[in-house]
C-alpha cells in the first residue's frame, strides 16, 4: 500500500488541485500550480507505459468524480465513456511529455505547454468533442485575467497558466530566475485586464429584452397532461415582462414541447401569448422535415429555434449545429448505419449547418443552443458571419439551454460561466436562458449584469450594451493549430533523439 501511494500520490494531488480550481469554491488560483506535482512526478524517474496507464485512469477519475460526476445523471454509460476517453488522452499526453522530457531536456517547457494546449484545443473537433476540461475555466472569478481572451482566447489563458506552472516547478528546483518570469506574467496580465475593463467602449442601447427562466421539470415538459400548466406559467411570466415594458422575451431550449411548426394548436397557443402581451418571442422547439425514401428514418429531426413576431410570422429557423455526443445523436451514424438500431434514449437529431442572424428593432443577434456555448470557434462563426456571406458583427448573442437534467449539481454552474468567456472573446453581450438555471445576462466585458438561482421561476433583464470593437482573437482564432504543429514537431524530434544518459 505504501509503495502504491508513493508511486501515485503526486498524480492524485495534481488531479485534486485541478478539480478544486474548477469548482465554485473561490479556489481558482490553485490552477497556477496544479500541474507542479505532475511535473515533479515525471522529474523523479522515467515511468513505464503500464504505470502511465494507471496514472491516466486515476487522473481522469478524480476529475470526473469531483467535477463532472453530474454527467452520470443523464447517462451513466456516457460518464464511463468520457472517463475512459479522457484517460486515453491523458495517457498519450503523459507518455509524450515524458519522452520529450528525457530526450530533449532543453525543450521541456514548450513541450509541456504545447501538449496540454493541443489536448484542450483538439477537444473542439470530431463527434466526440467535449471541451469542458479547459483549465482556463478555473479563472471564472478573476475578471481582470479573463480580459486576455480578446487577444488569444482559451488557448492563450492555457498558455499563461501552463507557463506559470512550469515556472513554479522551476522554483521548486531552486531556479530563482523563475520568479522573474512569474512576476512579469502576472504584472502584464493584470495590467492588460484592468486597462481593458477601464477603457473598453460600450454603448447602451434601447432594446427592451427579458430572459425567461420557467423552471419546468424535465419529466413534466414532455407530459401532455402537464402542457396546460406549462402554458400558464409561460403566460404569467410573459405578462410580468410585458408589464415592465419588455418586448422581446427569450424562452429556453425546447421550451415549446411539441413540433411547433407542424402542430397548429400549439402554434395558436404561442401566437396567443404574443398577441395578448404584444411581445416577440425567441424560443427553442423540436422540428422535423420529411427525409428521402432511402434514409434510415422517415424524418430529419432537429433541435431548432426561431424568433416569432407580432405579425404572426417567424424569422429563419436555426438548427443546432453541434450536438451532444450520444445524448442528442449516436456517434458516426453516417458511417455506420447499423448504429441507428441502437437505442439509449438519444434523440438522433440532425446536424444543422447554417447560423442565421435575427433582426429586432434595428439590431441583429446570433443564436446558439445549449452545448454550443462551450465552443469558441462556433461563436466566431455565429457572431462575425451575418449569414449572407458577410462578416458584420452581431449586436448581441442569445444562448438557450435546458440544463434541467443536471439537477442541483455543479453542472449548471460550470455550463453557465462559459457565457462570460464567450462574451469577452467576441466583445458581445450574451443573453442566456436556461430552463431551470442558471440564466444570466453578461456584458461585453464579461460582467454579469443579471442572473438567476437554480430552479427560480422568474424573468431577468438588463440594458443592452454593444461594443463596436472587433477583438484580435476573432481574426486569429485558428492560431492554436500552430501550437498543435509545434507539439507534433517535438514528438517527431523525440523519436529521432536517443535518451540522454545522465
Amino acid at each position: 500500500m505504501f509503495r502504491f501511494v508513493k508511486n501515485y500520490y503526486l498524480i492524485a494531488l495534481a488531479a485534486l488541485l485541478l478539480s478544486l480550481s474548477r469548482l465554485p469554491l473561490y479556489l481558482g488560483w490553485l490552477v497556477f500550480f496544479a500541474f507542479v506535482p505532475l511535473l515533479s512526478h515525471i522529474e523523479r524517474r522515467e515511468h513505464k507505459a503500464g504505470e502511465w496507464i494507471f496514472s491516466a485512469l486515476l487522473f481522469a477519475f478524480i476529475q470526473i468524480a469531483l467535477v463532472f460526476y453530474w454527467i452520470g445523471s443523464v447517462t451513466f454509460g456516457g460518464l464511463v465513456g468520457i472517463w475512459l476517453l479522457f484517460a486515453l488522452f491523458y495517457f498519450i499526453a503523459f507518455v509524450l511529455l515524458q519522452r520529450i522530457w528525457y530526450r530533449l531536456p532543453s525543450l521541456r517547457m514548450p513541450a509541456f505547454v504545447s501538449i496540454f494546449i493541443s489536448f484542450e484545443f483538439l477537444q473542439n473537433f470530431s463527434q466526440i468533442r467535449f471541451p469542458w476540461w479547459n483549465i482556463g475555466y478555473a479563472l471564472s472569478s478573476f475578471l481582470a485575467l479573463l480580459q486576455a481572451l480578446d487577444i488569444g482566447g482559451m488557448s492563450l489563458l492555457a498558455l499563461l497558466i501552463l507557463s506559470l506552472n512550469y515556472l513554479f516547478f522551476r522554483v521548486l528546483q531552486r531556479d530563482r530566475r523563475a520568479w522573474i518570469g512569474i512576476g512579469i506574467i502576472f504584472i502584464v496580465w493584470y495590467a492588460y485586464g484592468n486597462y481593458r475593463l477601464l477603457t473598453l467602449p460600450l454603448t447602451e442601447e434601447d432594446v427592451p429584452i427579458a430572459v425567461m427562466q420557467p423552471s419546468i421539470k424535465a419529466d413534466d415538459k414532455w407530459d401532455d397532461m402537464k402542457y396546460p400548466q406549462i402554458l400558464a406559467r409561460y403566460a404569467e411570466l410573459c405578462e410580468k415582462a410585458s408589464a415592465i415594458g419588455k418586448e422581446l422575451i427569450i424562452f429556453p431550449e425546447a421550451a415549446i414541447p411539441s413540433y411547433l411548426l407542424l402542430d397548429s394548436m400549439v402554434r395558436a397557443d404561442l401566437n396567443t401569448l404574443i398577441q395578448d402581451h404584444q411581445i416577440d418571442i425567441f424560443t427553442g422547439f423540436p422540428h422535423a422535415e420529411r427525409a428521402p425514401a432511402d434514409y434510415p428514418v422517415p424524418y430529419y429531426s432537429y433541435n431548432a429555434a426561431s424568433l416569432f413576431t407580432k405579425d404572426g410570422g417567424h424569422q429563419d429557423l436555426y438548427y443546432k449545429n453541434i450536438l451532444v455526443p450520444v445524448g442528442e445523436r449516436m456517434l458516426w451514424l453516417e458511417h455506420f448505419p447499423f448504429l441507428w438500431k441502437l437505442e439509449f434514449g438519444q434523440a438522433n437529431w440532425e446536424f444543422g449547418t447554417e447560423i442565421p442572424r435575427y433582426h429586432y428593432r434595428g439590431k441583429n443577434f446570433s443564436p446558439s443552443i445549449c452545448y454550443e456555448l462551450a465552443f469558441p470557434h462556433f461563436f466566431q462563426r455565429a457572431n462575425f458571419n451575418d449569414g449572407k456571406g458577410g462578416h458584420s458583427k452581431a449586436d448581441f448573442h442569445v444562448n438557450i439551454t435546458n440544463d434541467a437534467w443536471f439537477g442541483t449539481s455543479y453542472g449548471p454552474w460550470l455550463h453557465g460561466i462559459m457565457a462570460k468567456y464567450r462574451a469577452i472573446e467576441s466583445r458581445i453581450q450574451v443573453y442566456r436562458s436556461a430552463n431551470t438555471g442558471i440564466s444570466m445576462i453578461v456584458d461585453p466585458k464579461g460582467q454579469i449584469l443579471a442572473s438567476t438561482k437554480l430552479f427560480e421561476i422568474c424573468n431577468i433583464s438588463a440594458p443592452l450594451y454593444t461594443c463596436a470593437a472587433r477583438p484580435l482573437y476573432t481574426r486569429i482564432y485558428r492560431y492554436p493549430w500552430g501550437i498543435v504543429a509545434i507539439m507534433i514537431l517535438l514528438a517527431i524530434l523525440s523519436f529521432l533523439t536517443p535518451r540522454r544518459v545522465e
